[in-house]
């Protein structure tokens, strides 16, 4: 049967349409920016903390990093945003967020202390900017678990890596922050699930070399995905060899692990710990006798934030706990890492958010601050707005002509169908899509539906790919689920 069709207006980001870029165009198209603005506002209010005065700037516009890097895939193709602000010194300090809203370099004074992305060239797969970055990542609670990352997925060699899609995004000079909303990706090219994850981020720059994460996870699947790394990320052994994690007894100490224990080696070399066993933060440092040798601060609280009034079912476990080690020597992948899974999991139609601190200059001055960031550590449950909001039909979208006029309505969507710009329980998100195979696109809630292979594993489960069916992804909104 041959579907409707009809113009989107566009609720993305994309090149041409930069939300972060210039605020003062987007103050001349109502319908476009306070859509989007409400999109954005799931996250909680920042906490009030006073106003410093310290530079801090941003750009769309790419330009290589220093890195170096390992890998020969193209940085432009990660690219999203870059911001360049100060250390708890005052020395200059670059990073750069990737289109999933992954943070993939940290230039510091004492170079980039972002891993190098090394694959040995055994590897058949590459994963340029995809494992070895600062992201969320949403693990289902199946025997067989299966990871959503908020970067994207692996590649065979030669291919062009595929991130996560950039779904709506808005810097804020006034507060120093940037916040965007993007769709995880399984990263397996090829898997028996389609992401329900929907990952919402805010960055804000609160102190010279102090930056505060929001990570939001809204589950708008039928799968939960109990156990959230917030954040994975990890640094350079050649940049910061030392991993030291806070004393729980004595503010302001910490103790360092050494020898470093290897990564996943829990049963040999403990490398896991609960939150509440320490005093909420770990550092990485140079390796160094000098108190002032450059460090990486992270933040992960010690347990004590509140969860009267979460549901019980998004408390999978009673403690955060915390991974880390090395992985692989300096002259291979050159990593340590460093992962916090907080006591927060989500369940189809519900949310949670997760707020950490990093903090980066000489090793005295973060650990004197530390303490405090780790006080401001906390989580909860995903509170999605219940006043008014902006909303339109697709047919009153039809003026705009943002994706081709010939774009096919699937039939799980009409003209008439309402766009709401909140991820409300028993709602769906529109997306449109490019597919790649003859380059039309469907505007539909069911992903799955074109993202199907057409094959099955061994087990008989179906197999999807939003890699290779997909060129453009949009999200034009949310309406309700018509089988509720």
């Amino acid at each position: 049967m041959k579907m409707p069709c009809l113009g989107i207006l566009l609720l993305v980001c994309l090149p041409s349409i930069h939300a972060a870029d210039n605020p003062a165009t987007l103050q001349k198209s109502p319908a476009l920016s306070l859509f989007q603005d409400q999109m954005l506002s799931v996250l909680p209010p920042a906490p009030e903390l006073p106003k410093r005065d310290f530079p801090v700037s941003s750009t769309s516009e790419f330009v290589p990093s220093k890195g170096p890097w390992s890998t020969t895939c193209s940085e432009e193709a990660v690219y999203l945003r870059s911001f360049q602000t100060v250390d708890l010194e005052g020395n200059p300090i670059e990073f750069r967020i990737g289109k999933g809203g992954h943070l993939y370099s940290i230039q510091s004074p004492v170079g980039e202390l972002v891993p190098p992305q090394w694959r040995n060239a055994n590897h058949n797969l590459v994963s340029p900017w995809n494992d070895e970055v600062w992201q969320s990542v949403a693990v289902t609670s199946d025997p067989n678990k299966v990871f959503v990352h908020q970067s994207g997925c692996y590649v065979q060699s030669g291919e062009s890596p595929f991130y996560a899609p950039c779904l709506a995004q808005s810097w804020s000079e006034e507060d120093k922050s940037f916040t965007m909303l993007s769709w995880g990706i399984v990263p397996q090219t090829t898997s028996t699930l389609v992401s329900g994850v929907l990952y919402y981020t805010r960055y804000r720059f609160v102190a010279p070399g102090v930056v505060e994460v929001t990570s939001g996870v809204f589950d708008f699947g039928k799968t939960d995905y109990l156990w959230l790394n917030t954040p994975w990320g990890g640094v350079r052994q050649s940049a910061l060899g030392e991993l030291w994690i806070a004393d729980k007894s004595e503010r302001g100490t910490a103790t360092r692990l050494n020898p470093l224990p290897r990564f996943g080696a829990a049963q040999k070399g403990g490398a896991i710990e609960h939150a509440g066993n320490t005093g909420g933060w770990m550092a990485f440092t140079e390796e160094s006798t000098d108190p002032n040798r450059y460090a990486l601060g992270l933040t992960f609280g010690r347990d004590d934030f509140p969860t009267s009034g979460i549901n019980p079912a998004l408390l999978p476990r009673d403690k955060t706990l915390l991974r880390f080690g090395q992985a692989g020597s300096k002259e291979t992948r050159n990593y340590t890492v460093a992962v916090v899974i907080p006591r927060l999991g989500v369940t189809p139609g519900h949310g949670v958010w997760w707020r950490y601190y990093m903090a980066f200059g000489a090793f005295e001055s973060l650990k004197k601050q530390c303490p405090d960031w780790a006080d401001k550590t906390s989580g909860g449950e995903m509170v999605i707005p219940s006043g008014p909001s902006e909303t339109r039909s697709l047919e009153q979208c039809i003026e705009s002509g943002a994706i081709p006029k010939e774009a096919g309505l699937a039939s799980d969507v009409n003209g008439s169908t309402v766009l709401d710009p909140w991820p409300k329980p028993g709602y769906l998100p529109v997306f449109a899509f490019q597919l790649k195979k003859d380059s039309n696109w469907i505007v539909t809630t069911d992903a799955a539906k074109y993202a199907a292979q057409g094959e099955k594993d061994s087990k008989g489960q179906e197999l999807y790919s939003v890699a290779t069916r997909f060129s453009q992804i949009r999200l034009l909104g949310f309406t309700p689920n018509p089988s509720n």
